[in-house]
């Protein structure tokens, strides 16, 4: 099975300069990976038009599916629309099923020439349904066009995700251990280059009230069915070296 890959492209200069916080990117990865789809990669770029343009772009040829987020409101610099167009030479135009969705929505009288072009999007798209603030992304060959409000912005992915190609889901088992990491690290080396079809990570934690501390080992894989051998290795490992250890 060929492996199915994602990029995410956070687009805002409101996140390049902390005053938001970028939380659509842990969002999607979490489901893209329960999903079988492998995210290779995050980038955060700024209300730029040729970043939008050359970003997409790139990220287009390069995997499965692009996720972006953010730039499809009613203000100036809502440009990611107009971006995704140039990008696929496309025409930026109204697209009428949008705007009648927002015709609707707003009262008589409030869907005013900024609202209005949250309506124009490239020709030839699929529109992506907000069920809660009407404004609708879209998709555009592999790209999926999608706003920067987290909440707004989940519902709408969830939706996407029920009719997209899935792939196998990533195997992931947690080992805890009460050893430090710097003990670990050359027999965690070793176990990594014999099994090269499987990611081993070493997170430690330190608790300082108990000043006590220890490492969570992450074994993962998207190719391998079971990664028994592995643990086992890990875990023999653990006990020769005097340590305790559980599966998380």
């Amino acid at each position: 099975m060929t492996m199915l890959t994602a990029g995410i492209l956070i687009i805002g200069d409101e996140v390049l300069s902390g005053r938001t916080q970028d939380t659509n990117s842990n969002f999607i990865a979490k489901n893209l990976t329960s999903s079988g789809i492998k995210l290779e990669e995050i980038k955060v770029i700024q209300d730029v038009k040729d970043h939008i343009v050359n970003s997409v772009k790139l990220f287009s040829e390069n995997y499965s599916y692009v996720f972006t987020t953010g730039g499809i409101g009613p203000t100036h610099d809502d440009i990611t629309s107009e971006s995704v167009a140039e990008a696929f030479n496309k025409k930026y135009e109204m697209n009428k099923e949008a705007f009648n969705i927002l015709e609707k929505y707003y009262p008589e009288g409030e869907f005013n020439e900024s609202r209005q072009r949250m309506a124009k999007m490239p020709s030839d798209v699929q529109l992506i349904y907000n069920p809660m603030t009407a404004a609708p992304g879209f998709i555009l060959n592999n790209v999926y066009v999608l706003p920067g409000v987290p909440k707004i912005m989940e519902v709408m992915f969830i939706n996407i995700l029920k009719n997209i190609k899935k792939g196998k889901p990533k195997n992931v088992i947690t080992l805890n251990t009460n050893l430090y990491e710097s003990k670990l690290a050359p027999y965690l080396n070793d176990i990594q280059k014999k099994y090269k079809e499987c990611s081993i990570g070493s997170y430690p934690y330190f608790n300082f009230l108990s000043k006590t501390g220890g490492v969570n080992i992450s074994i993962s894989s998207w190719t391998m069915d079971s990664l028994d051998d592995v643990v086992k290795e890990i875990s023999e490992m653990i006990k020769l070296n005097g340590g305790n250890y559980s599966i998380v």
